[in-house]
């Protein structure tokens, strides 16, 4: 614990079973009708980023009747799901969020560990949460899947320059890794995405989304962030036209800068978002957990060992662009690996932290900083 902000110490915590263990974004479910038919008092969807994402939605449930003793009476299930819409391979879902009783999945956008960038992690799917009553049973769960190959990747990066962004330089190996290669895939292969990546861009690593309360779509990027470390939100607009036919595509309206770089590090990015009661929070932490084999750790060492960190942020109402402050909330000093947020009205925050040896659920109560 330092200077008032909460700590890790008085969180309750339970071991969750979802493999393949590897646990990103997290949302609350609000269909009181599917809570009452699996018997549970509050529950949560969350992705895991291995996988098709008809597989990887998973929900974690509290049993009702069994007190406000949250430390225990977990249960987890396997939404069952089938892909409608663009059926190719999808990976790597990493966030989360909900509007117009859709919940939306988003892909990282990103690569593997080596490069170069894959199409199957540049989707957006999203599915109608009221609609399911059952999750694990027939009929399976429809996930609509918009798969537009790069195309977010092309209009952030047009907008980081239209924007005049200051962003940290790419480093000469995430560059030669994520944009050389991914260039030379496109041309040899003769990808009908070929050219959409092209030299002068950044690779783009989303790992956090959430709706404003005005509608916008904001997208918390774990890579790129600011020429001074400072992670980045893109304030975009009209996400739902990916899932709309014709060429009407979303506009980056703008972006924010956010002054939340956890301890004992130079740098950090954003590793899920969400909002509460009209205001936003937010996980930051380091440029990669992987601490080996890292391209990004290697380019980047400032951000290795950055601590994982809640923030509590105010966007102006009036502007989609700027620099805003963060106020910390919690640290998470020894867990690298803080992947989700989620709030309820209660006044609760969970956290979930992905772990070698199992996926944790960590809840407390907000605590000012």
């Amino acid at each position: 614990m330092a200077n008032g902000i909460g700590g890790v110490e008085d969180l309750h915590q339970y071991n969750l079973n979802l493999y393949p263990n590897e646990a990103s974004g997290m949302l609350a479910i609000e269909n009181e009708k599917l809570l009452a038919e699996h018997g549970w008092d509050r529950a949560f969807w969350v992705c895991l980023d291995e996988g098709e994402v008809t597989d990887c939605i998973a929900l974690v449930g509290h049993k009702s009747g069994t007190g406000t003793d949250l430390e225990s009476d977990w249960e987890i299930a396997r939404l069952h799901a089938v892909a409608v819409g663009n059926t190719k391979t999808t990976d790597d879902a990493e966030a989360l969020t909900r509007k117009d009783g859709y919940v939306y999945v988003v892909g990282s956008h990103f690569g593997s560990k080596s490069g170069p960038l894959q199409p199957k992690r540049s989707f957006v799917a999203r599915f109608k949460e009221t609609e399911i009553l059952r999750a694990t049973d027939d009929p399976a769960a429809e996930i609509e899947v918009a798969r537009p190959s790069f195309v977010l990747h092309r209009l952030i990066n047009d907008a980081f320059k239209e924007h005049g962004i200051d962003l940290v330089p790419l480093g000469s190996n995430c560059h030669e890794a994520y944009i050389e290669e991914t260039i030379k895939v496109g041309e040899k292969k003769k990808k009908k995405w070929a050219g959409l990546v092209r030299e002068g861009d950044w690779p783009i690593n989303i790992e956090g989304a959430t709706f404003r309360p005005d509608g916008s779509f904001l997208i918390g990027l774990r890579f790129p962030m600011s020429a001074d470390g400072r992670p980045i939100l893109v304030d975009v607009e009209g996400i739902e036209r990916l899932f709309e036919k014709g060429d009407s595509k979303p506009e980056v309206k703008g972006f924010w800068t956010v002054d939340a770089v956890g301890r004992d590090g130079e740098l950090a990015g954003f590793r899920d978002l969400t909002y509460v009661g009209g205001e936003l929070h937010a996980i930051t932490g380091d440029v990669d957990s992987s601490q080996s084999q890292s391209l990004l750790i290697e380019d980047y060492p400032g951000g290795r060992n950055t601590v994982s960190t809640h923030w509590r942020v105010t966007l102006p109402e009036d502007r989609t662009s700027g620099e805003v402050e963060a106020t910390p909330v919690r640290e998470f000093p020894g867990l690298p690996r803080v992947e989700g947020i989620a709030g309820t009205e209660d006044g609760r925050f969970f956290y979930v932290v992905d772990e070698d040896e199992g996926v944790l659920l960590r809840l407390t109560r907000l605590l000012e900083g």
